[in-house]
């Protein structure tokens, strides 16, 4: 199993933003993948960077069970969430340099690249 950096983030002060905008996602690691609880980037964040080339993260074992709501890639690689804890079934991917404000897929791994 490769090796992972897994940081979590708590987001404070975050701007009020109007609600027809979309607030820009905050995901200043190199080569990470950023989720947060609530949509638009807001709200408790999870971030995964592998130390390798590429990782699976099981979402259950780290407490963000079906808690992705929004989502960032700053990897020129696409990220994928998964429904099982292990990264095997129908990828939900999120393509590299991306981000997606509104996620309602059940997210039980991620399996990130560099």
């Amino acid at each position: 199993m490769k090796k992972i950096a897994v940081v979590l983030c708590a987001l404070a002060g975050l701007a009020v933003t109007p609600a027809a905008h979309a607030a820009e996602p905050d995901c200043t690691f190199t080569d990470a993948f950023c989720a947060c609880d609530q949509t638009n980037y807001e709200g408790a964040r999870f971030t995964v960077s592998p130390i390798g080339s590429s990782a699976c993260v099981d979402l259950v074992e780290h407490g963000w069970d079906n808690r992705i709501r929004s989502a960032c890639n700053n990897s020129t690689k696409t990220a994928s969430l998964f429904a099982s804890d292990d990264c095997t079934g129908r990828p939900y991917p999120i393509d590299g340099r991306t981000g997606q404000p509104d996620i309602r897929f059940q997210a039980g791994s991620v399996f990130v690249q560099r």
